[in-house]
């Protein structure tokens, strides 16, 4: 059978088997991004800058789809550590009809208004036109984005992350492939420019989708997609969207906390300011493969045994699974503060900007552990179907230590740059102390009878 019960055997095991495919995966996703930006910035500098600003919309795009469907993969879960097939089958073509709506409403308001939210992005002059003809091929694209999404939490819920991660294998070598054949019109294919980077994007995410939905409906899987479950059931979806909601709230809470954190750089240091900061937040990213790969590990492992009535076995999963992706991400973090000048002159020589973006390597890169802390304590609240003390932990890193700080610092005191880089460091630290002491306390006092999902109480 495709998946596996993470109800019994070695918790650390399968949160190992789990975590370093979707780490893979997420890996694989953002090669997505790359790829569009590398071979579209063989076009012209405005053709890359075009990407760049319409994915700063696109990103909110890709919050959303999370947030919306991270509901299904927890409820799914449950049903399955539950062992009850039908039902998890039931909310897994279910799952595909809500990613469906919430992808069409998005599409269509993004393409409505797609002049406005570019405008508002920073679209002008020579990059507004190739902006707008990209915004809107990958907005009409919504509905395929939302599908995958909702595929990646369908496969992650039945612990079979590692045929996710051949899936986007597959999808991210299409993708690299079809690229500049559609963007430069090799071997007989149509010259699309900029808008050929969005077509086979769209492509691959379509080829994803059928191979996906082939395997979910194999014979072979404990949970299969059948059409028959495509259906609406409100009582159903009510569980989904309790979750989902303020979990799409804390995903949007990244890209504006730092778009406000750029905004504070800018104003005391300028252009090298938010370019080293920009750099460092690029850099950033391999801290959260460790928080995702553990995060959404420790989802499927606390969903299915709280579906299966084992709290105390969902309880060790997710300290293990904080134990890991917090080493993990430290290890990261030390590694890239050792070798910072290094990495950073990778991607630049400017004296001013390696200053900077050193200082925040540093510094910031030694907290990412806490980071990673931070994110796999928000996958644990969302696990036992409460989203909202996530969202607050992540406002508080933003909106209540690290932006006001470095504010204060910076514009009232005067401090140099590092004193946002600190400021930083406190918020991933104190957000993470006071998210683990929630979820501690909360999964103490958790009970059966709590989970959205009434589990037979053994």
């Amino acid at each position: 059978m495709e998946g596996q019960d993470l109800t019994k055997g070695s918790i650390r095991k399968e949160l190992w088997s789990l975590a370093w495919p979707m780490m893979l995966s997420v890996f694989f996703y953002t090669l997505y991004n790359l790829v569009d930006a590398f071979w579209v910035s063989k076009l012209s500098a405005e053709a890359i800058a075009a990407v760049s600003i319409s994915q700063i919309t696109l990103f909110v795009m890709i919050s959303v789809g999370f947030g919306i469907t991270v509901g299904s993969g927890v409820i799914m879960s449950m049903h399955i550590g539950a062992k009850d097939q039908q039902e998890a089958e039931r909310v897994l073509g279910q799952s595909f009809v809500l990613a469906a709506i919430a992808g069409v409403i998005f599409g269509t308001i993004a393409i409505i208004f797609r002049r406005e939210l570019l405008i508002a992005s920073g679209a002008n002059g020579l990059i507004f036109e190739p902006a707008l003809e990209y915004f809107t091929i990958t907005a009409g694209g919504s509905l395929l984005f939302f599908i995958l999404i909702t595929i990646m939490f369908a496969f992650n819920a039945q612990g079979d992350t590692f045929g996710l991660t051949k899936l986007f294998a597959v999808s991210t070598l299409i993708n690299t492939i079809i690229d500049p054949l559609l963007i430069f019109g090799w071997l007989g294919f149509p010259r699309l420019g900029i808008s050929g980077a969005a077509v086979s994007t769209l492509i691959s995410q379509a080829i994803f989708i059928v191979i996906a939905l082939r395997s979910l409906s194999s014979k072979h899987r404990k949970v299969r997609f059948h059409f028959r479950n495509l259906s609406f059931k409100w009582q159903s979806v009510k569980k989904v969207l309790n979750i989902g909601i303020p979990a799409a709230f804390t995903q949007v809470i990244f890209p504006l906390g730092l778009a406000a954190l750029t905004f504070i750089t800018t104003l005391s240091f300028l252009e090298p300011g938010a370019i080293a900061f920009s750099l460092g937040f690029r850099i950033e990213f391999f801290a959260f493969l460790p928080a995702a790969g553990f995060g959404f590990g420790a989802m499927a492992m606390i969903g299915q045994n709280i579906g299966a009535g084992n709290i105390e076995r969902a309880k060790e999963a997710f300290h293990k699974a904080l134990k890991y992706g917090f080493l993990c991400a430290a290890g990261l973090g030390v590694f890239a503060a050792l070798f910072a000048t290094n990495i950073i002159n990778i991607f630049t020589e400017d004296p001013i900007v390696t200053q900077y973006a050193r200082l925040y390597m540093w510094t910031v890169a030694l907290s990412y552990g806490f980071l990673a802390a931070m994110l796999i304590e928000a996958n644990a609240f969302q696990a036992i179907g409460r989203s909202w003390p996530g969202f607050w932990i992540l406002l508080l890193k933003f909106a209540g230590i690290a932006l006001p700080l470095s504010y204060v610092l910076t514009q009232i005191f005067n401090f140099p740059i590092i004193s946002i880089w600190l400021s930083i460091i406190a918020g991933n630290v104190i957000a993470s102390g006071i998210g683990y002491i929630w979820i501690s306390r909360t999964m103490n006092k958790f009970r059966i009878k709590d989970a959205p999902v009434h589990a037979p109480i053994h």
